[in-house]
């Protein structure tokens, strides 16, 4: 009887030296998922943009039927095949969920994020955007900064908590 309750407290107390290291293992792959999924998102608008030869927008999602201003409920890509600036329900391509646990600063002063028909910025605007783990911890390097140049390349620099 005394040998299970030392293995019980023994097994207690390793499981509370890896539980604080598990817990950040799974902020960091939440934040490394929700990083591969806006890649991939801006490169879909992006190759979009392209085969369509037309505009490719990404705005903030609401309701899967149009566009937005809270970027933090999923984000909604669409091509403007008719040239006409608005958005109608036969160009959206794809509606993209937001991720749990995540927190994204959307970029400032703008409501979509646009490419040309050459895969370019539109009106040759650069954007710059962030998403974290919603609980960061200070220096720790949960925080993804994105930063889309006029000819539509994507940077993405891992950066600590703030």
């Amino acid at each position: 009887m005394i040998e299970l309750m030392v293995t019980i407290a023994i097994a207690a107390i390793l499981l509370a030296l890896a539980l604080p290291t598990f817990t950040e293992s799974i902020r960091a792959n939440r934040v490394s998922t929700a990083t591969n999924q806006m890649l991939a998102t801006l490169n879909f608008a992006r190759a979009e943009a392209v085969r369509s030869k037309s505009s490719a927008r990404i705005c903030p999602n609401n309701n899967g039927t149009g566009c937005g201003s809270n970027w933090s409920t999923g984000l909604l890509i669409w091509t403007d095949e008719n040239g006409d600036g608005a958005l109608t329900a036969n160009e959206i391509k794809r509606v993209v969920d937001p991720q749990d646990s995540i927190d994204f600063t959307p970029p400032t002063g703008v409501n979509q994020i646009s490419f040309d028909e050459r895969g370019r910025t539109l009106d040759r605007a650069t954007y710059s955007f962030a998403l974290q783990a919603h609980e960061c911890k200070p220096g720790v390097y949960n925080r993804r900064s994105f930063a889309i140049n006029r000819i539509g390349r994507v940077a993405v620099t891992k950066e600590t908590c703030q």
